[in-house]
């Protein structure tokens, strides 16, 4: 009896830790980049730039949706042939916490994926002729994309509108990213 109740103790204690095991949230930190394309006011004045990212991603266990923080630098120059715009250059850097939600079972190759967030970027403008401004701004954004696995590592393509709400308009921009996740 005394035999079968060690046995019943340890077969609980091995699914206790197999479902704690399961439940522990996935980790997984990222590098990319690609274009960045202003819209609205900001292509009035600006050209297409480029951009670097940093991001760390935390799945939530036994849900579809992740937590994503990441972290931009971007840098586009103005666009001199339009009338009236000086040389000079346009740069963001900041940040948004993002909720991701992903499409379809974690055992596909592929996966698409919804995100949006808030944050903060910093908007640094060289106007020209020794004249630049700056500001921290709110902003927030949304979009979507694929993720796929390569082995240990993960790979992903995609596309965002973000708005800096600056004073009296809103500096949008899609960041059309791609990249690398590493980890579980």
């Amino acid at each position: 009896m005394q035999r079968r109740m060690l046995s019943l103790l340890a077969v609980c204690c091995t699914a206790v830790v197999g479902l704690a095991a399961a439940q522990t949230p996935s980790a997984r930190f990222g590098l990319g980049g690609g274009a960045t394309v202003p819209t609205g006011t900001y292509k009035g004045t600006d050209k297409l730039g480029w951009h670097a990212m940093g991001l760390v991603q935390i799945g939530v266990p036994g849900s579809p949706v992740d937590i994503r923080v990441d972290g931009v630098y971007s840098h586009t120059s103005h666009d001199t042939t339009k009338v009236g715009v000086p040389s000079g250059t346009t740069k963001l850097y900041g940040g948004l916490a993002s909720v991701v939600y992903n499409v379809g079972p974690k055992a596909l190759m592929a996966r698409a994926y919804v995100l949006g967030g808030v944050g903060a970027y910093h908007l640094k403008q060289d106007l020209g002729g020794g004249l630049t401004g700056d500001a921290t701004k709110v902003a927030f954004g949304g979009g979507g994309g694929v993720s796929f696995s390569l082995a240990a590592v993960h790979g992903f393509v995609e596309a965002r509108w973000v708005s800096v709400r600056t004073t009296g308009s809103a500096l949008n921009f899609f960041p059309v990213s791609a990249g690398l996740m590493f980890g579980t």
